[in-house]
Parts: C-alpha cells; sequence; structure tokens
C-alpha cells in the first residue's frame, strides 16, 4: 500500500448538511474499496483559482490515503460521477518522498567527492608552477640593510 493525498473541491452553494453528507458518502465509499484513511482535513470555503463553470468559490477537502492503485482509480472514476464535486487532484506521496531523498543522496556525493578532492590537494602540497608556494614568507623574504653593508652590521659595533 501507498500513501495518497487526495484534494477535492465541492460546490459552494451546497449547504453545511450536504457539504458533511458529500464528504461522508465519500469516505464511505473510500473505506468500502479497502483503503485506509489516515485523517480528513476540511479547509472550508476559499477562492478558486479561476472560474469552474459558475462558481468562482469552492469548499475545498484534503484527505491523506494508504492505498494500492487500482483503488485509487476506482476512486477517481467515483469522483468524476458524484454531483457536487468540482474538481478532484489524487498524488502519489511516496513517489514525491522518493524524488525528495533521490536529491539528498546526490548532493550528499557531490559535497563529499568535493571533500575528497580537497583532502587529495591538501595531501599532495603546493603545485610546482605555484609562485607563492616557492616562495619565502615577507619578513624572511628580504635581508635586513644593517647586514647588507660593511661596517654597519652587529658585528662591527664598538663597545
Amino acid at each position: 500500500m501507498r500513501g495518497y493525498e487526495l484534494m477535492y473541491i465541492l460546490e459552494p452553494t451546497l449547504d453545511e448538511e450536504a457539504t458533511k453528507a458529500t464528504i461522508g458518502q465519500i469516505e464511505e465509499f473510500i473505506k468500502n474499496q479497502g483503503v485506509t484513511v489516515e485523517g480528513t482535513d476540511a479547509w472550508g470555503k476559499r477562492r478558486l483559482a479561476y472560474r469552474i463553470g459558475k462558481h468562482q468559490d469552492g469548499y475545498y477537502v484534503l484527505s491523506r490515503l494508504r492505498a494500492e492503485a487500482k483503488n485509487v482509480s476506482e476512486l477517481e472514476r467515483r469522483l468524476r460521477v458524484t454531483a457536487g464535486v468540482l474538481r478532484f487532484l489524487t498524488v502519489r506521496v511516496d513517489k514525491e518522498q522518493e524524488k525528495r531523498e533521490r536529491r539528498r543522496a546526490r548532493k550528499a556525493a557531490r559535497e563529499s567527492a568535493r571533500g575528497e578532492r580537497r583532502k587529495k590537494a591538501a595531501a599532495a602540497g603546493p603545485k610546482s608552477g605555484d609562485s607563492n608556494a616557492t616562495r619565502a614568507p615577507y619578513a624572511t623574504d628580504k635581508a635586513s640593510p644593517d647586514a647588507t653593508l660593511p661596517g654597519l652590521g652587529p658585528e662591527s659595533e664598538e663597545a
């Protein structure tokens, strides 16, 4: 059994009792098909993104289900002919989670490979063509001016 989310929109013209009866009828059919309902959230009336028929509003309901694919196709067939249902959408949740997990695994593999390349580069030392690697640090790069002139070094001082 796989996880699904079923979102359906009911006509806004239905009164409260008719709306609850339609939701109950749909849930009863779902359970009779051998589908497990994990939860149902009635979102209430909301504005539609676009007109559906003559309606600008709809009553949104979201149900989380555990079902087999054949049961979902029968449920969708039934929703198409149910009076009062404007639209519905069924999404397989497991598939979305698998995609997210694959993306995370690819990202982790890329980061791991990047880290391995950095470790190898650090272990290999500086490259031969790297001019900064062969130069001495700045403080020891130049000799002090006193040491280069005859008679001015520390050994030539009179006591």
